[in-house]
């Protein structure tokens, strides 16, 4: 019998999760940081003894990838030391542990897509973190499974399509990035993958088959969104490079996923980003009806 623990349970990722468990009528327990603070080894082994834990699902994560140059410390102890705790109560207690990493763990010089045992050399705090969460969760624990993923969306939450929803609302013209690409990815289809990868272990990558630009994801965003119906007051979208728009964190110009060894594992191909992003605001329109 499965008793899995739902790390970030409130989280973009963790309320994708969390709904995939309660449809598929799974026994588990959600937590977050005010229950559960997964950086206190003694909080973490505690829970996973006395909740008899078979899964682990970790959705916790510090995500904001330019407050983490100037906490660093906070990025690593929630990405790197949790993990690393969780790998040795699963280890411990014998319970199975799945991690999510980063794209951002590559420093994006790469001409083709990144597979599973490229090298890594991340740009910034945040990749950083998570990249010492990887060697610190299979040091500890080889079995556990840890699967990069990349531009996540989901709902709720704070991610790409919500800024751009809220300016093209707001403004006549938005200016979005055009010289970086990557697989963007819905907490919804990763969630479902995850699951089935819980009883995996090693590396994978997983994100919506076909890569775009931050400018060409906005342009397919505005485009669905108007077909919906939604109130948008933007004219224009125009592209501009990385120099026009500085940011605290380096970005990798090239982030691309290559999912082949995920695909072989699942016997199937994430679908195309567009249809994914079809899925969300069909239910960011409903959730927000059904609220209203």
């Amino acid at each position: 019998m499965k008793k899995i623990w739902l790390c970030g349970s409130s989280g973009m990722l963790g309320s994708h999760v969390k709904r995939l468990l309660v449809k598929r009528g799974e026994d588990f327990v959600a937590t977050d940081r005010d229950r559960v603070d997964i950086t206190d080894m003694k909080e973490v082994l505690g829970f996973v003894r006395s909740g008899n834990i078979t899964h682990i699902l970790n959705c916790a994560a510090y995500t904001n990838v330019d407050q983490a140059e100037l906490e660093q410390k906070a990025a690593y102890l929630i990405n790197a030391v949790g993990p690393h705790h969780l790998g040795l109560a699963g280890r411990q207690y014998g319970a199975k542990v799945l991690h999510f990493s980063t794209d951002y763990v590559f420093d994006g010089k790469s001409s083709d897509p990144y597979e599973e045992n490229h090298a890594c050399s991340p740009l910034g705090a945040y990749g950083i973190s998570k990249l010492a969460g990887e060697f610190k969760l299979l040091d500890e624990n080889p079995h556990a499974c840890i699967i990069r993923t990349s531009w996540l969306f989901g709902y709720p939450g704070k991610n790409f399509v919500e800024t751009m929803l809220r300016l093209m609302e707001d403004q006549k013209e938005v200016r979005v990035v055009s010289d970086q690409v990557g697989r963007p990815t819905y907490c919804g289809d990763l969630a479902e993958a995850a699951f089935d990868l819980l009883e995996q272990e090693g590396l994978f990558h997983y994100a919506n088959t076909l890569e775009t630009s931050w400018y060409d994801y906005a342009r397919e965003i505005h485009r669905q969104a108007k077909q919906m119906g939604l109130p948008l007051k933007v004219e224009a979208i125009e592209p501009i490079s990385s120099q026009e728009y500085p940011t605290a964190a380096k970005r990798p110009v090239y982030s691309t996923l290559c999912t082949r060894k995920v695909e072989k594992v699942l016997g199937r191909k994430p679908r195309p980003w567009q249809d994914a992003l079809s899925d969300y605001l069909s239910l960011r329109k409903t959730t927000q009806c059904t609220a209203t």
